[in-house]
């Protein structure tokens, strides 16, 4: 058997180490992005105490996090959350996890693009701080300009594109973090925890808090994506079970530090009212406590916007890849560039996919509608995943002799129960239209996945085991062991 990334059809191995997995997730994350907008789609349901929302999704996601790093100890795989439950509840769960992440990890990119073009043509078209160009038409220049350069980063080299990953993620992430601290700085005297207290939520009950959770879920969702660089990644075992809970925790707490700052830099009498009636809250945040600072803010969303596609196109062709191999794909999805080691069909598949997916949204709705149609759906399916890796967890350490009873049972039975109200209330009552479409489509799409698990051929949920076939590189002697120190530089 040939080690891994040693043959013309293997991704290159022990290429990337826990910074750059790491930036992985965080990129995915898109933390400036998904503050700006993710959250900011929370406003409406949970008012002034977003941050509850923020917390509550915090905790759930810390719990999911906590499973993926118990499984991935176990089976580095570029299949990911695809593998562990394949190899934890049987193929066939494993096709439908498959499944949903063809859903879902390919629409993190155009979703993004869309998030791109909309903060782009805001400031371009602006009257005041802008360019003042005007042309309405102008987002899909935006939108094609940000898949052009993400699939550059992605085509050549996992190395450039997580490298980029690293640099994109610390400048965003600084920026929010400096503005949030200015804004409550600057606003000592508005401090207050009712921020946390239900009751201020419209409606006055969890309802809405549950409700805006939702969208504070889509802002977590990517910190698994480490996960399928299993097979790229330098020490695997060790390696990304902590970019995946680094990731859950760090962005976890910049979100609630964040969400907490925009509320008392906004008010908490008027917050809803004020942040819901600019298409760009956060810029004008900049304005108003930055002067002109706000130009920061601005390339920090662009910034995230493009380190989020970059990473959800690295995550999404590894699976593509992954399924290819196995498979469930085309077997034309499982081969790699001979020079780059990339899976260059799976990128080049889901880079015309996410243009597609992204114009024509785009293009029905506008960008804002359009990215809350993908992100409504998204999240829908992606909660169910979380669901069953948490259950897989379960099944899994439940066959072995030597599981720990909180670590394997109750974390796990805890971040599945969590993630119940959020996809409960997102059917009860259902959103207006068009917002309502992405119900459906989550809701079909799940069915659909079922369906194809009760009816796929025996070989191909028979071939789901060749997921696991060389994907451990050699010099892993262990389920968790650390990187071995450089050795010293001879005299």
């Amino acid at each position: 058997m040939q080690a891994a990334g040693t043959g013309p059809d293997r991704l290159r191995s022990e290429a990337v180490g826990l910074p750059q997995v790491l930036f992985q997730s965080i990129t995915h994350m898109a933390p400036g992005a998904a503050i700006a907008f993710s959250i900011y789609l929370s406003i409406v349901y949970a008012g002034p105490v977003v941050p509850l929302s923020v917390l509550l999704a915090l905790i759930g996601c810390m719990l999911v996090a906590s499973s993926i790093g118990q499984l991935a100890k176990e089976m580095p795989s570029a299949g990911g959350l695809y593998s562990y439950v394949a190899n934890s509840l049987g193929p066939q769960a494993g096709v439908f996890v498959g499944w949903c992440y063809l859903l879902f990890q390919p629409l993190v990119a155009p979703l993004l693009f869309l998030i791109f073009a909309w903060a782009t043509r805001d400031v371009v078209a602006a009257d005041h701080h802008g360019l003042h160009w005007h042309y309405s038409g102008q987002w899909w220049i935006w939108v094609v300009l940000s898949a052009s350069i993400v699939f550059f980063l992605t085509y050549r080299d996992v190395r450039l594109s997580t490298q980029a990953g690293v640099i994109l993620g610390i400048f965003e992430i600084v920026v929010f973090v400096a503005l949030s601290a200015w804004m409550l700085l600057s606003n000592t005297g508005r401090l207050t925890l009712q921020t946390f207290n239900p009751t201020h939520a419209p409606g006055g009950t969890y309802s809405g808090v549950f409700k805006g959770m939702v969208f504070a879920v889509l802002a977590f969702i990517g910190f698994e994506s480490s996960a399928p660089l299993g097979e790229e990644a330098k020490n695997p075992r060790w390696t990304v079970p902590r970019a995946v809970v680094l990731s859950a925790f760090l962005i976890g707490v910049f979100y609630l530090f964040c969400s907490y700052a925009w509320v008392i830099g906004t008010g908490f009498g008027d917050f809803t009212k004020v942040a819901t009636s600019s298409a760009n809250p956060w810029r004008d945040l900049g304005i108003i406590f930055w002067g002109g600072g706000w130009v920061l803010v601005f390339f920090a969303i662009i910034n995230s916007a493009l380190a989020n596609s970059n990473a959800g196109a690295t995550a999404a062709s590894r699976v593509l890849y992954s399924l290819g191999r196995s498979g469930v794909l085309p077997r034309a999805f499982g081969k790699t560039h001979p020079v780059h080691k990339t899976p260059h069909v799976a990128i080049i598949f889901q880079t015309v996919l996410g243009l597609a997916v992204a114009l024509l949204l785009g293009w029905k709705y506008s960008p804002l509608i359009a990215f809350s149609i993908i992100a409504t759906a998204v999240t829908i399916v992606v909660i169910a995943v979380y669901i069953i890796v948490c259950l897989a967890t379960v099944a899994y350490f439940g066959r072995r002799g030597d599981y720990n009873p909180w670590t394997h049972w109750v974390a796990p039975l805890l971040g599945a129960a969590v993630f119940i109200p959020p996809l409960y209330y997102q059917y009860f009552p259902l959103p207006a239209y068009p917002i309502r479409y992405a119900d459906w489509v989550a809701l079909g799409w799940v069915g659909a996945g079922v369906l194809l698990v009760a009816f796929a051929p025996r070989h191909i949920l028979d071939n789901v085991d060749q997921l696991f076939e060389g994907e451990t590189p050699v010099g892993i002697a262990g389920p968790d062991i650390p990187p071995p120190e450089p050795a010293p530089t001879p005299a």
